[in-house]
């Protein structure tokens, strides 16, 4: 199943564990991205970009959010990433 197989992109989570991981990157400007049917954090914007870190850190006065905060970030995200068509 690949992009354009109807069912490829609601398959695709924007989750709590690939926020975790893009706030923690390594990487100096990372961007969380749905490639190849995953959502995975990039240094380009591959894919279909969901946020970069930059920015939610700035909605969240600096800090990764955490806790519940997280997963309203998390659920958010995923609802946006659905009614864009991803």
């Amino acid at each position: 199943m690949g992009p354009g197989t109807p069912g490829y992109a609601s398959r695709v989570t924007i989750s709590t564990t690939a926020l975790r991981e893009l706030f923690a990157s390594d990487l100096p400007d990372p961007l969380l991205v749905v490639e190849e049917g995953r959502a995975r954090v990039a240094a380009e914007p591959t894919g279909i970009v969901v946020a970069s870190r930059r920015e939610l850190l700035a909605e969240h006065g600096g800090d990764a959010p955490t806790g519940e905060l997280l997963e309203q970030l998390a659920a958010r995200l995923d609802t946006e990433f659905r009614l864009q068509g991803g």
